[in-house]
């Protein structure tokens, strides 16, 4: 039965962080089977699911990274998992994108968030970033599942609602709609 850890990595961002990484996964007999990675910043974090052969532990992965973490200025933390955790979650939920940009000011995150959250809607992955022009833009992808007993076009319009208040435009698509 092979084994998984969650391996989190952050450190300064510099160019070849995520070949060493997979470079030694690969010499260790490991996988990525799934994998978040950015730049926050001036600094590069990601976090990677990764099926081990059988038999060897997390600490041992962290073991055959030490020379790459420390290269590399990294951080870096390899969480035992237990088969069931690591497998991938399948839902019935639809997916749906949900875009903001407008004006940059706190609350953004917090006042959608604490919208869906309070729907029992599911954030399964989360992007801000300012875009710096004349004057600054403040741009939200949020990826969601929503579950079948929430009314899409309600929370839809809900959300352009609160969007109003904060002074943003909120929009919201299928995630299999191409056309957004």
């Amino acid at each position: 039965m092979p084994n998984y850890a969650l391996l989190t990595a952050s450190g300064h961002d510099r160019p070849g962080i995520v070949a060493a990484l997979a470079g030694v996964l690969l010499e260790s007999d490991c996988n990525i089977e799934d994998s978040q990675m950015a730049r926050l910043g001036p600094d590069f974090a990601c976090m990677l699911m990764i099926r081990m052969p059988e038999g060897m532990v997390g600490a041992q992965l962290e073991q055959r990274l030490a020379g790459v973490v420390r290269d590399m200025g990294l951080r870096a933390y390899a969480q035992d998992l237990r088969p069931e955790e690591a497998a991938e979650v399948r839902t019935e939920h639809p997916k749906h994108l949900i875009h903001v940009y407008g004006a940059d000011r706190k609350g953004i995150v917090y006042r959608l968030a604490r919208h869906l959250a309070d729907r029992s809607v599911n954030i399964t992955n989360l992007h801000t970033e300012i875009i710096h022009h004349q004057t600054p833009l403040y741009v939200m992808m949020i990826e969601v599942e929503i579950p079948r007993f929430v009314d899409s076009g309600r929370l839809q319009d809900e959300l352009a609602a609160i969007g109003r208040e904060i002074d943003v435009v909120v929009s919201m698509k299928p995630k299999d709609d191409a056309r957004f």
